[in-house]
């Protein structure tokens, strides 16, 4: 047991004393080169042309409507819960005097339209209306 304790100390005075001699290096003046390209100029150097090997020819394409066939939001419930029937009814209002308060008012004749049922309904999904 004595040599195993041993053997684990060496190794750790060791490793200590590596790391310890790896840290303790001063960095010098030759450690980064001076009068090289900046970061910036390596940098406009690299936006360079490409190759012309590597470039390949665009093809020709016409522009394509996909609105037709695609799927968004709006044409969905559009397609999937269709209104049913809500018939709407004109009227006529005649020219009219309103009284509000102490005052009164003359209104011209106008038309109007209101709907025959009280909310606007829709078929489920799976009805085909």
């Amino acid at each position: 047991m004595a040599i195993y304790n041993k053997l684990h100390m060496i190794l750790a005075l060791g490793s200590v004393l590596v790391l310890s001699a790896c840290a303790s290096k001063t960095v010098g003046s030759t450690a980064i080169p001076e009068g090289g390209l900046t970061v910036n100029q390596l940098y406009q150097q690299s936006l360079g042309e490409a190759m012309p090997g590597w470039s390949v020819p665009k093809r020709q394409t016409k522009p394509v409507k996909y609105s037709g066939y695609t799927r968004d939001a709006s044409n969905e419930i559009q397609h999937l819960f269709k209104p049913l029937d809500n018939p709407q009814v004109p009227i006529y209002v005649f020219p009219h005097v309103a009284v509000i308060g102490d005052e009164q008012l003359l209104k011209p004749g106008y038309t109007t339209a209101f709907f025959l049922y009280k909310q606007n309904q829709f078929a489920l999904a799976s009805e085909h209306y």
